[in-house]
């Protein structure tokens, strides 16, 4: 909910107030990349979508959705486009497209391929790098991990990832780790 609210923050930003709305002019950035993707179920056809928005492509804000097959949104996270990737011509919408489509490309897999956290005393596998953390304990981290539900990883800047896992059983999507510098 907090990068609901976020992204949403972020896209009010994006307004002057007397323009008609974030694209006001010819020079307005507003590109999208989408895939079909299985997360809320094998045979689900949810959709992964990677958004642009902005009066430029250089000062675009990035959007990463995941909906359902009926198109209501379980997750999204929203940044400044310069903070996920470093471009070399940030306004270049060729590039900016490029990225678009590998940000929405990032692949489902299961909660089973994320780092194992031994009971050793450690508080974190190492996997995750220095940056990296879970909200949950150890036990509950592990127990999400066996249950193998469908996860996916995506950028959230230059240096760090997030992992998303969707909950059938509480038809919800949270965060198993965030992990990077």
């Amino acid at each position: 909910m907090r990068l609901l609210i976020l992204a949403v923050a972020l896209l009010l930003a994006a307004c002057e107030p007397g323009a008609n709305g974030p694209l006001a002019g010819s020079n307005g950035c507003a590109l999208v990349a989408e895939r079909t993707v299985a997360f809320t179920g094998p045979e689900a056809r949810d959709t992964v979508e990677a958004r642009a928005i902005g009066r430029d492509c250089a000062g675009a804000v990035v959007v990463w959705t995941v909906r359902n097959a009926a198109g209501k949104p379980l997750f999204a996270h929203a940044a400044p486009y310069e903070w996920i990737h470093k471009p070399v011509d940030p306004t270049s919408a060729a590039q900016l497209q490029a990225f678009l489509d590998s940000w929405a490309s990032a692949p489902v897999d299961d909660t089973s391929a994320s780092p194992e956290w031994k009971a050793d005393g450690v508080t974190a596998p190492e996997a995750w790098g220095p940056g990296g953390a879970s909200m949950f304990v150890r036990e509950t981290y592990e127990s999400i991990r066996a249950a193998k539900l469908p996860r996916i990883c995506l950028p959230i800047s230059s240096d760090a990832y997030q992992c998303i896992f969707y909950d059938a059983e509480a038809e919800a999507v949270d965060v198993h780790f965030s992990g990077g510098a």
